[in-house]
């Protein structure tokens, strides 16, 4: 099973996910509501993901980072080093 390399919360995936979500969103001074319009979904559902609260699909992580302007690869690269992901040796 891969892991990050400790048990800190801030190594969650989904939480930082959620925190580099909403940096990528504040950096285009986009508003939750902006981005939500932009991407299809509610503005509950874009906080829901940068609280760390649920897990977005992979459709709808296409959908944000489109709506980012981002390519979904180049974001998840970002999620994986902050998270410290690994696969196990």
């Amino acid at each position: 099973m891969a892991t990050s390399k400790t048990n800190n919360p801030k190594s969650d995936p989904s939480v930082v996910f959620g925190e580099l979500l909403r940096k990528r969103r504040t950096e285009q001074k986009m508003s939750q509501d902006a981005l939500a319009a932009k991407a299809g979904y509610e503005r509950a559902f874009i906080s829901l993901i940068e609280r760390g609260k649920t897990n977005p699909s992979l459709r709808s992580i296409f959908d944000i980072c489109t709506a980012l302007d981002i390519r979904p690869s180049v974001f998840l690269r970002r999620v994986e080093k902050a998270a410290n992901f690994e696969l196990p040796s």
